[in-house]
């Protein structure tokens, strides 16, 4: 897999300094930087601040690049990019990264856009998840992206609200206690709203997708899901 030409997702969640600074000010600090890739990066298809539902102080920034860690690289070499961790350093905004990674986007698998929909942008409250799921054994794990590919292609033609399905593989070791490791599945899903967020859970399909997996001998304990609501601030796509 050549890391530099294929299609990437990056995934970073902070946790803003309450105690300095708010989320609007923080989202407005970043907004700048959100500009600035859509405007000077076309490789860069999706950055997209969004909130978690467990804790607003943090924020996941949902990033794609097109060409892989080439285009990570044009990103971080921004004037903007540097700009950006030079105020927020400045103004102590930030408190910790919590997690983050990039993942190997795993070819033909789901989509990362709906562009028959129009753009997303400045869409805010949406429900954006992302789901981890760990195996001991890499052939598990591709057992898994095969069965679930299937019900991918058939969430894209019943389920017009589900914008994002797509999955990666983390491709960048990380600290024990860390959420994402090296070859997790890292899967984004994004919905126009709950009822649709809950109209892909319920759907009869997915149910049954998860017995077949058990039937397999697929084991599912490694999967955890980490659920947030859009800023409408950046792109989910362009």
């Amino acid at each position: 897999m050549n890391e530099n030409d294929c299609p990437m997702t990056a995934i970073v969640e902070f946790q803003i300094r309450t105690e300095t600074t708010t989320r609007d000010q923080w989202l407005d600090e970043w907004q700048k930087r959100a500009d600035d890739a859509y405007q000077h990066e076309p490789e860069t298809s999706a950055y997209e601040a969004a909130v978690s539902v467990a804790d607003d102080s943090r924020v996941l920034i949902f990033e794609r690049y097109e060409r892989g860690k080439s285009s990570l690289q044009k990103h971080m070499e921004r004037p903007a990019h540097t700009l950006l961790q030079e105020t927020m350093g400045a103004r102590r905004m930030t408190k910790r990264r919590v997690m983050g990674n990039v993942g190997a986007d795993i070819t033909d698998y789901g989509w990362w856009s709906r562009r028959d929909k129009g753009s997303p942008q400045q869409t805010a409250g949406m429900p954006l998840t992302l789901l981890r799921v760990r195996f001991d054994e890499t052939t598990q794990r591709d057992s898994f992206v095969e069965m679930s590919e299937k019900h991918a292609r058939y969430c894209w033609d019943e389920e017009p609200e589900t914008l994002i399905y797509s999955a990666a593989i983390a491709l960048n070791d990380a600290k024990p206690d860390s959420p994402l490791a090296r070859d997790d599945l890292m899967f984004v899903m994004a919905c126009t709203d709950d009822a649709a967020e809950q109209k892909h859970a319920v759907d009869p399909q997915h149910v049954a997708l998860g017995a077949k997996l058990e039937e397999a001998g697929l084991d599912l304990s490694g999967g955890v899901a980490f659920q947030y609501r859009t800023t409408g601030r950046g792109f989910l796509w362009r």
